[in-house]
């Protein structure tokens, strides 16, 4: 018996849903107990004194390869709520798991707190005013040392910090913007020196007229907007900011100085990474774009929905319809869904392009402007509720000619029919004959997935699925219907040992994939 939420009692649903919390809360504790973690210090000529360190390494950290791992550097200890998100962010796959974070511990020797002597751009009062220092010795000692002794990447790395680690990563990005690709400043401390940096970012930005970064700033919604000087800096951004930088200011709501942190750092390291997600989780190697449809037929000027999901999609994925590769001007799709209209026959590409080129990426699909295909009128003697199989079994390698083959079990597909059940140790192929009714003209793709390697499907005897097919992607084709009656084929050929086969599955636009219900499919036998 199936049952439906409303009949739980309300007291199970709690404990259901208690029992998933904790679950999810077990499983990401246990992916941050895969990263390893180190104290290392280094002395700096440039501030004259020993500088601790807190290194994360991710999963599978190996310090003899050759391999670069990209660095996040934090202006504050890792430990806690860093850790913790950064792990699950790349388990999750919103960023790459060759990456390494790198925590700058701010001891405070003989009472002095180094975070303001360190991270403020100017001096107001005593030990202030050593950011220009304190990023010479990131520059210049902490970078290459990491580089050298972690396998440290000299592209694609982060700065982060909040507050007036916020404040310093703002003064970086103004005075060095190269030294990272991405800076992300959390409620920064803007207000410092009556707002000294937000007066001066103006000139900094007319001087970098072309950039290839991401800066991302959060602040707090209201007053706090305006006093820490975030509101300010972003009406300079709007005006000033270089082509090619890829930035945003926004504004939480209902959180405190501290409390945005949390929020921010998640926010930032995605919108850092923007363009990069295409998540299979649990760090996932294969990251991909995947255009859907990949082929078909369309109408002359009749749009058509091409979906290609990727996080942020009208901003990061840009497209082209006539075979050359996008480009930053290229069009972006509109959301994850967009209506596009051809005049000829044509190949559609869509590229992922964000501030790392090393993780674009790109799929493509073709099309041929024709014509509706015809439907036909209900054949005589049709009846509702499945084709009509027939089953065959032997030893092939690829698809049988079956003219003098007897089958060895035939009937009707109907709602209870399993095809991989037709038998388990042997190969086989199963012909289904009949007919599709369609309701609605429009679009439709006809898909079939994992398993199908060796199948076929023909509508108005056209084969339309079975010549393109894709290894653990499928094949999708699609075609604009009349209402009526469509001599329908699918040929499964099944080899022993391999996937299971899967119901071919049809969408109409503006509707969910669904296995093709037997409700549709008509037999004359």
């Amino acid at each position: 018996m199936n049952y439906q939420k409303a009949d739980l009692p309300m007291k199970n649903l709690r404990v259901l849903m208690l029992a998933f919390s904790l679950h999810f809360l077990v499983n990401i504790q246990a992916k941050a107990q895969d990263q390893v973690t180190q104290v290392d210090s280094l002395y700096s000529q440039i501030l004259q004194e020993q500088r601790l360190l807190h290194i994360v390494f991710p999963k599978n950290y190996n310090p003899a390869s050759t391999d670069k791992y990209e660095i996040l550097y934090c202006l504050d200890d890792i430990t806690g709520f860093i850790t913790l998100e950064w792990g699950m962010l790349q388990w999750e796959g919103f960023i790459p798991k060759n990456m390494i974070l790198v925590g700058i511990t701010n001891p405070k020797p003989n009472g002095v707190n180094m975070r303001d002597r360190d991270f403020t751009p100017t001096k107001t009062r005593e030990n202030t005013g050593g950011a220009t220092s304190f990023l010479s010795f990131i520059k210049k000692e902490l970078i290459p040392y990491i580089n050298k002794k972690y396998n440290g990447s000299n592209d694609g790395n982060v700065l982060y910090g909040g507050s007036l680690g916020g404040l310093f990563v703002i003064h970086a990005f103004l005075n060095d913007p190269d030294l990272f690709t991405s800076y992300i400043a959390i409620d920064p401390s803007l207000w410092w020196n009556d707002f000294l940096l937000t007066q001066t970012a103006a000139g900094k930005l007319d001087s970098n007229k072309v950039l290839r970064n991401t800066l991302y700033i959060a602040g707090r919604e209201g007053n706090a907007y305006q006093e820490m000087g975030v509101a300010a800096m972003d009406s300079v951004l709007r005006r000033k900011a270089p082509k090619g930088l890829d930035w945003t200011c926004v504004a939480y709501r209902n959180e405190t100085h501290y409390s945005a942190n949390f929020k921010g750092f998640w926010d930032g390291l995605k919108f850092s990474y923007g363009g990069f997600y295409a998540s299979t989780g649990g760090y996932a190697t294969s990251r991909k774009i995947t255009i859907k449809p990949k082929g078909g037929i369309v109408l002359k000027n009749v749009p058509f929905s091409l979906t290609c999901f990727n996080l942020m999609a009208n901003r990061y994925l840009h497209f082209t319809t006539n075979g050359t590769e996008p480009t930053l001007s290229s069009p972006t799709l509109d959301g994850d869904e967009t209506r596009i209209s051809l005049v000829r026959d044509s190949k559609i590409i869509v590229k992922s392009i964000g501030v790392r080129s090393a993780y674009d990426k790109q799929d493509s699909a073709s099309f041929v402007v024709g014509d509706t295909l015809k439907a036909i009128a209900e054949p005589k003697k049709v009846k509702q509720g499945g084709l009509y199989y027939t089953c065959y079994q032997g030893t092939w390698d690829s698809f049988p000619d079956l003219k003098k083959s007897k089958p060895v079990k035939q009937g009707i597909a109907d709602k209870d029919f399993d095809v991989n059940k037709l038998a388990t140790d042997k190969n086989f192929v199963c012909i289904l004959t009949g007919y599709i009714k369609i309701e609605q003209a429009g679009y439709y793709i006809l898909e079939m997935g994992g398993g199908n390697d060796h199948s076929r499907v023909y509508v108005n005897n056209q084969k339309v699925l079975g010549n393109h097919f894709i290894r653990e992607e499928g094949e999708m084709y699609l075609l604009p219907l009349q209402v009526g009656f469509y001599p329908f084929r699918i040929e499964y050929f099944h080899k022993r040992g391999e996937a299971g086969l899967v119901p071919i599955y049809l969408k109409a636009e503006g509707k969910e994939d669904l296995a093709i219900p037997v409700e549709m499919l008509y037999s004359d036998k």
